[in-house]
């Protein structure tokens, strides 16, 4: 019996980098290794991710989605101009949510007192979508605070990337910690190997404790751009285990939250 659901993954056959990309990876990521990992850990869906380096071409996500069924889902790159009938349709195409990608990119937060993003937030909102942020965590503190009181549901990438060892000692980390009363902040356990620190088992407990497994969610993150060749998708897989040691706390971040933060299933 499949059970659970994949909540970072990137899937393209295109490698061109577009205008501004940080990137371009080594090889393309198709569909079928990526439903053959999934098959291999009884998973059965997942959220596909807008890469980064195809910037807001939507368009092979959105070609990929109508090829899948309610177990899977999608989050874009989009400009701030977007208008609510666009994104109504692509709501419509099985899209949740907008990532900001903002790693390595000093100058390019995005100025929240500026009213088109105002504008572009609540639109998010009338959708129930949420918005996915990747951002050092060292930086989060320059943007999270006006997103958070903006009142978005939050998706944080990859724990945060914390820059502590102490998980209580990071700046940007106890934002995340604190934001959990407000149950408007999700966190992604993913990807170990972006953050500056080596063991991320105190912060995870810590997000438990805080967050509560609600509003936590697993990702592999294949095929771990920038990052290929390094490990498997059985050790992202097991990652979750080393993290959380409690079997039904396991179960319910990979079956139960998925499916409320992403209209799964």
């Amino acid at each position: 019996m499949k059970r659970g659901f994949d909540c970072h993954a990137h899937v393209y056959a295109r490698v061109d980098e577009t205008k501004g990309s940080n990137y371009r990876p080594s090889r393309p990521a198709p569909l079928d290794e990526w439903q053959g990992h999934l098959d291999d850990r009884k998973l059965r869906g997942g959220v596909l991710v807008q890469p980064s380096f195809l910037g807001h071409d939507n368009r092979e996500l959105l070609e990929i989605l109508g090829k899948l069924d309610e177990n899977y889902r999608g989050v874009v790159q989009l400009p701030k101009g977007t208008s609510l009938a666009e994104m109504r349709e692509l709501d419509a195409a099985g899209i949740v949510g907008v990532r900001w990608n903002l790693i390595e990119r000093r100058c390019e937060l995005p100025d929240l007192d500026d009213c088109r993003w105002i504008d572009f937030l609540d639109r998010l909102k009338a959708l129930n979508w949420h918005l996915e942020l990747h951002l050092e965590g060292s930086r989060l503190p320059e943007l999270f605070p006006a997103l958070h009181q903006h009142g978005v549901t939050l998706v944080i990438d990859h724990l945060g990337l914390p820059v502590e060892a102490d998980p209580f000692a990071d700046g940007g980390f106890r934002l995340l910690l604190d934001a959990g009363r407000a149950g408007r902040t999700w966190v992604k356990l993913s990807a170990p190997y972006r953050s500056p620190v080596r063991d991320l088992r105190p912060h995870v407990r810590a997000l438990l404790e805080h967050l509560g497994r609600e509003r936590l969610v697993w990702g592999s993150d294949w095929p771990w751009t920038r990052h290929e060749g390094r490990h498997t998708y059985r050790d992202t897989f097991d990652w979750l285990a080393d993290w959380v040691g409690d079997e039904d706390d396991r179960r319910y971040i990979l079956e139960e939250a998925p499916r409320e933060l992403f209209r799964l299933g």
